[in-house]
Order: structure tokens, then C-alpha cells, then sequence
């Protein structure tokens, strides 16, 4: 009986990778990297359950500040680019960026 289950769980999977191979590709909307949809920031653990808006706009402006000693390509750059970008709304980094554009934005330049 133990092998008749474990042909059935065999048989089961094989079905399943089949038909995940007759899936179609999954389309990634323009201007995202695949790597983006699976990562999210580090666990923050003074407040975990709170929150995060000030999270956001702390990485959204430490990824400028690091911009600016290393390049916007810099390993350590990109990791917080991740970060703000996982946690901030897009309409508030699209305000964000537009403020900076006009040279208005609340927080360091």
C-alpha cells in the first residue's frame, strides 16, 4: 500500500510538471526586473508589525545618498532601490521623483 501511494504522489507530479510546461511565459510589465517580484526587504525588527511609510521614504532616500557617493549601479545602491520599491506605493515615488525633477522634494537632494 505504501508503494501504491508514493506511485500515485509520482504519477500526480509527473502530470503537473507536464502541464506547467504547456503554460504560457508570464509577461513582466516594461521597466520591472523579474528579480524585483520575488525579493523584499529585510525584516525591520524594532517594528515589525507597524507601519512601514517611514521605512520607505528612509530607503527611498538613503538609495539617492548612496547614488550619489557610488552610482546608481553600485550593488549596495540596488539593493535599496529593491527595497524602496518593494515598500512604497508607486504613486508616491512618482511624486517623489517629479518633486526632485522641480527641485522641491521635502527630503535631502
Amino acid at each position: 500500500s505504501i508503494a501504491l501511494a508514493l506511485l500515485a504522489r509520482w504519477t500526480l507530479l509527473i502530470r503537473m510538471s507536464t502541464r506547467a510546461m504547456d503554460m504560457e511565459p508570464v509577461q513582466i510589465p516594461a521597466g520591472i526586473n523579474p528579480r524585483q517580484l520575488l525579493t523584499t526587504p529585510t525584516h525591520y525588527a524594532p517594528t515589525p508589525n507597524q507601519n512601514q511609510t517611514k521605512h520607505c521614504f528612509s530607503k527611498y532616500n538613503e538609495f539617492f545618498r548612496c547614488s550619489r557617493v557610488h552610482g546608481e549601479e553600485a550593488a549596495q545602491c540596488l539593493k535599496l532601490k529593491d527595497a524602496f520599491q518593494s515598500l512604497c506605493p508607486i504613486e508616491w515615488v512618482e511624486k517623489w521623483d517629479e518633486q526632485r525633477a522641480n527641485g522641491v522634494f521635502p527630503g535631502p537632494q
